[in-house]
């Protein structure tokens, strides 16, 4: 009769058979043998299931005690808390600024929510956002030219840009909206910013604008999927002439410092227009104390860098032109140009010799200056915006903005 074995039984004769040592008596010992050694890991965190179990979630709310940069720089910025407009609550922050204005290296607050404890922001970088509340104070913003800068104890910093895609709607105006910043959105290598021990949020504030701030915090935020048949947008060449830059508004309503404020006034209007239905009434006065010089710009490739050395010998900037009836030609005070991405200006002032009638009044007329005549201070091929420095004080009506041969 053929005997049966288990495969159980076969192994452990198997096993036990590897590890018998017969001795000189004849006697058997048994070694002990592991089957498997190696390291045992622990199972990752789950991830938190409260911010506030992790951080004070709160940077700004109804207490301004740990915000810095309040009715400071006053050249710069105007910043200060109000009880007058808010979006919950008792307080909001209320800033004005121009970067524009002579001898600014830097606008900005700063806040150091929880009484400046360090805060650890690592175990949520990729599951939580800065969400803020904003408006203007007047007008309209088709861009918030704002950096969110997180800082540490040691001086390592991360940036973000709050870019339109973080708006709760396509523009900045007077009703109250959310912006929702991720933190994975930070860049936090390049100036090393250490997420385990975080000093401060920092708003630096660029361009120019006004707005009311309010009800900034820590919330919890999932990156939503990219749609698969979502496709990077493909824009028109930024160099082929003629490029419009305005018309009846801004290309791509990416213009900025349509602002109505004690120093100015800018903004459309349908009263006078050299062609179409709008033109842009800028009236400005910066002799005031409080008011610094005026500018105002247009990206007219979505914020992307252009390179404007190919068209530098041949191209021109072209507007129509009408100054008010009251205005002498030779005090108009206007220069125009360009910004790299370093921030730095390339200005021609605005002469009778650019009209091509020879004079500018308050008929409208057509303004062409030379790209070649840009001193080269700036770097051409990492242009952000066409600008509109204003001194002194006017009122003119432009129109038909344009890049021509």
């Amino acid at each position: 009769m053929k005997q049966k074995y288990s495969l159980k039984s076969t192994i452990l004769f198997t096993i036990v058979a590897s590890v018998m040592i017969a001795g000189s008596s004849g006697c058997v010992q048994f070694k002990p043998a592991a089957l498997y050694e190696g390291v045992a890991y622990d199972p990752p965190a789950p991830p938190p299931t409260s911010i506030g179990k992790v951080v004070e979630p709160v940077i700004f709310s109804d207490d301004h005690q740990d915000v810095w940069g309040l009715n400071e720089n006053l050249a710069c910025q105007q910043a200060r808390v109000t009880k007058l407009v808010t979006y919950s609550g008792d307080e909001a922050l209320e800033i004005t600024w121009n970067r524009g204005a002579e001898g600014c290296d830097w606008a900005g607050i700063g806040i150091g929510w929880d009484r400046y404890a360090g805060k650890d922001l690592s175990p949520i970088m990729d599951l939580a956002a800065v969400q803020f509340y904003v408006r203007t104070i007047t007008g309209k913003m088709f861009a918030l030219p704002m950096v969110l800068t997180l800082e540490d104890y040691s001086g390592g910093m991360g940036f973000s840009y709050t870019a339109n895609q973080y708006f709760e709607r396509s523009a900045i105006d007077e009703e109250w909206q959310k912006v929702v910043v991720p933190l994975s959105s930070f860049e936090i290598e390049k100036e090393n910013l250490d997420p385990t021990n975080i000093k401060q949020l920092q708003i630096e504030l660029q361009q120019s604008g006004n707005v009311y701030l309010d009800d900034i915090r820590l919330v919890n935020y999932e990156k939503q999927p990219l749609m698969v048949w979502m496709e990077e947008e493909k824009l028109p060449d930024p160099i082929a002439l003629p490029i419009v830059v305005f018309d009846d508004a801004f290309t791509n309503n990416n213009g900025w410092g349509l602002i109505t404020n004690e120093c100015q006034q800018i903004s459309t209007t349908s009263a006078q227009r050299s062609e179409g239905s709008t033109s842009l009434h800028v009236k400005w006065n910066n002799g005031s104390e409080n008011c610094s010089p005026i500018a105002f710009g247009v990206s007219w490739n979505k914020w992307h860098p252009v390179d404007i050395t190919p068209i530098l010998p041949n191209a021109f900037i072209e507007f129509d032109l009408k100054t008010d009836a009251n205005m002498e030609a030779s005090k108009l005070s206007m220069q125009v140009g360009f910004e790299d991405y370093d921030r730095a200006k390339s200005f021609v002032t605005l002469q009778t010799t650019y009209a091509i009638s020879g004079t500018y009044s308050s008929q409208w007329s057509r303004i062409r200056i030379p790209l070649s005549q840009l001193p080269a201070n700036i770097d051409f091929k990492r242009i952000k915006h066409l600008l509109f420095n204003l001194d002194g004080s006017g009122e003119v009506y432009i129109d038909n903005i344009r890049l021509v041969k």
